[in-house]
């Protein structure tokens, strides 16, 4: 696979690192609007730089990372599919349901494969407890995510709605997505959220039901310290539990008198671990062998829907909503 990133900060470095690792794909095209950027990553991996769109798109690629900020997503999506390319956006892949849906219509008409930056269905930590989840006896009724976030104190543009979209977009849709990952998808929702910190809402509780009928929560927070944990997960199933923390340590209990299973993650590599590597290789196999993917468009989609949800739940003082 030949591959283009779009975007050469924190995340288009990973995905370009990824996708070499993975063995299966080369990095052949690079833009970015900062010349001096774009050439800088091309050249190891040499590739072509780019600063022009239109060229970077005619260039001799198979499929393009969008890792921009989350308002450019939809547009630059679309455009790579209007140019006939697969497309891997980072999360969030849209900010509205009606740019989401719009990305689906292009990739209908192109007939390209769309996929998103959902992270933690690949990393090690997620994928053992959705292994044991998967199990006919534990029928987990409730979920509990915990993601306190200080990056709203790092990059200038994570706390600027016009470039984020809002707080849930960029952080806690990770937690929405792991939701449905180990539970199903949710029916409906309840989400409060307050502006403590930041000129844009950063601190939420959501309370989650299932069509399953299990039941769940969520908080998350935009302006937190980096003690730990700072992301914790826990299912609970029929007198029995699972407990993540920092996508590193896993600990499951089957039963009330039963002996506890414990996996330690920390000493992975960093796109090892939060997932990203696996990821690459999922996407390729996806895409080599006509298989369905993990992360594919419809994923994406349900993804921004959950996020929008919370926001309407939010702006009505924390109304039911319908997903």
């Amino acid at each position: 696979m030949k591959i283009g990133i779009i975007g050469v900060g924190t995340m288009g470095r990973v995905h370009a690192k990824c996708a070499v690792n993975s063995g299966m794909a080369e990095v052949t095209s690079v833009f970015d609007l900062v010349r001096e950027n774009a050439d800088k990553i091309a050249s190891q991996y040499s590739a072509k730089a780019f600063t022009d769109i239109d060229e970077f798109l005619s260039s001799d690629i198979d499929m393009v990372f969008v890792c921009v900020p989350n308002t450019g997503h939809a547009e630059i999506a679309i455009k790579a599919l209007n140019a006939g390319k697969h497309v891997f956006c980072e999360k969030p892949l849209a900010i509205s349901v009606e740019q989401v849906y719009s990305i689906k219509e292009a990739a209908n008409k192109s007939g390209k494969r769309v996929f998103t930056g959902l992270n933690r269905r690949f990393a090690p930590v997620y994928k053992h407890s959705k292994d044991v989840v998967r199990q006919a006896d534990y029928k987990p009724m409730n979920f509990h995510m915990l993601q306190n976030d200080g990056d709203m104190g790092g990059a200038v543009w994570v706390a600027h709605l016009d470039a984020l979209g809002g707080f849930l977009y960029d952080s806690t849709i990770h937690s929405l997505d792991m939701a449905e990952y180990m539970m199903g998808e949710v029916d409906k929702l309840w989400t409060l959220g307050i502006s403590a910190c930041y000129s844009l809402d950063d601190d939420f509780v959501i309370m989650l039901k299932f069509k399953s009928g299990g039941i769940g929560t969520i908080t998350s927070c935009g302006h937190a310290s980096w003690i730990y944990p700072f992301e914790r997960m826990q299912v609970v199933g029929d007198h029995r539990s699972i407990i993540t923390e920092e996508l590193e340590t896993f600990r499951y209990c089957p039963s009330l008198t039963g002996v506890i299973e414990a996996a330690e993650y920390t000493k992975l590599p960093f796109e090892v671990k939060w997932g990203y590597q696996d990821m690459h290789k999922h996407m390729y196999d996806a895409l080599l062998n006509g298989k369905k993917a993990e992360n594919d468009l419809d994923v994406g989609i349900r993804s921004v829907r959950l996020v929008d949800a919370c926001y309407k739940s939010a702006a009505a003082g924390g109304k039911e909503i319908e997903v």
